[in-house]
């Protein structure tokens, strides 16, 4: 099909006459779809309801991970906790904010560590497949107000070094 048209070009550039003729013949060649067109409904479903529900399946056929956004025990800003990745590489840190997406398929989770007196912060995606675990180590006696905490950074409200202070407790 594709190197009918490309053919079909070259006479119209060559010969403009015979080039009218093929784009006639064109015109009556029946096209064929390269993908599967979507159906309107599935189940009672939309399209995008379906695919996020298809993509929950995929990425969290456990259902943990749905439940640390909007569960009875779910992450809330304030709380410590520790990412693992598939590598084995672990990251720590306060929770500054949660992005909730549409059908939690587009969740990700704002943390912030210091590292070397740096204040450091990562949006790590809830869904990402490279994600072995996400853990909560620590709650804090009292949550600070607001849903997002952006206004902690270089205040008195800020994180320290996580990582040594939770060693430090570990120790007594």
């Amino acid at each position: 099909m594709f190197g009918i048209s490309k053919h079909i070009s070259n006479i119209v550039y060559r010969k403009p006459i015979a080039g009218i003729f093929c784009l006639r013949l064109l015109s009556y060649v029946k096209a064929e779809t390269v993908f599967e067109p979507l159906a309107k409904k599935r189940n009672g479903q939309s399209a995008a309801e379906y695919l996020h529900q298809q993509l929950l399946k995929k990425y969290d056929p456990t259902g943990k991970r749905t439940a640390l956004v909007s569960g009875t025990n779910k992450i809330r800003t304030g709380d410590v906790i520790k990412v693992t990745y598939l590598d084995r590489s672990t990251v720590l840190g306060r929770v500054l904010g949660i992005k909730r997406g549409t059908h939690n398929v587009g969740s990700n989770i704002l943390i912030r560590n210091k590292i070397l007196k740096v204040g450091c912060e990562m949006r790590i995606p809830l869904f990402n497949p490279e994600i072995k675990n996400i853990e909560i180590i620590e709650r804090p006696e009292k949550y600070l107000p607001r849903n997002k905490q952006y206004y902690i950074r270089n205040t008195k409200y800020d994180v320290g070094d996580l990582e040594n202070e939770l060693r430090s407790q570990a120790k007594k």
